[in-house]
């Protein structure tokens, strides 16, 4: 069985990774109930992906065990110009990694759930396989993810008496 595959690149800056506080807040009729500010950068980014996303939602979210690499392209700082500007452009594409903050593991958690929301995963713990990386890039900002369900079991090779071993010396 061929595995389901989706591929997206959402042209958005990477989300915040301070998220919003919570907070006691009332509704309209004064009901209290803890929540985050609607105002709070998180929460706007959130929605900002979640309506790129909508765009491309497939018919069904992928379930099971998942596979999940996104990278996050942050536009190019002034040292990335000035190089292409010593070199006169000549065909440069500046990719460099990112090495500073944020972390990519609090950008990632935004990600995987807007993805959750917007139907494109059943929940975010079906991901067993998770690869994240973040660089200036000359094309960005942009996130790109692919999402990859995982039918087989990497360990049935294993077990296959038939398949080469290698066992230490």
């Amino acid at each position: 069985m061929i595995p389901k595959i989706v591929n997206i690149r959402v042209p958005i800056e990477a989300p915040p990774t301070h998220q919003a506080a919570l907070r006691v807040l009332k509704n309209k009729s004064g009901k209290m109930f803890i929540g985050k500010m609607a105002n709070s950068n998180a929460v706007k980014w959130k929605q900002s992906f979640l309506l790129m996303l909508l765009k491309w939602t497939p018919k069904e979210p992928l379930s099971g065990p998942l596979r999940v690499s996104v990278n996050f392209g942050y536009p190019l700082l002034k040292k990335h110009h000035e190089q292409i500007k010593k070199r006169k452009g000549n065909g440069v594409m500046v990719v460099e990694a990112k090495v500073t903050r944020p972390d990519c593991d609090n950008l990632v958690k935004s990600v995987l759930d807007a993805l959750t929301e917007a139907k494109y995963i059943v929940d975010d713990s079906n991901v067993v396989s998770l690869s994240v990386s973040k660089w200036f890039h000359w094309k960005a900002p942009f996130i790109d993810v692919i999402i990859t369900e995982e039918k087989s079991d990497p360990w049935k090779e294993l077990d296959n008496p038939s398949a080469p071993s290698v066992e230490p010396k």
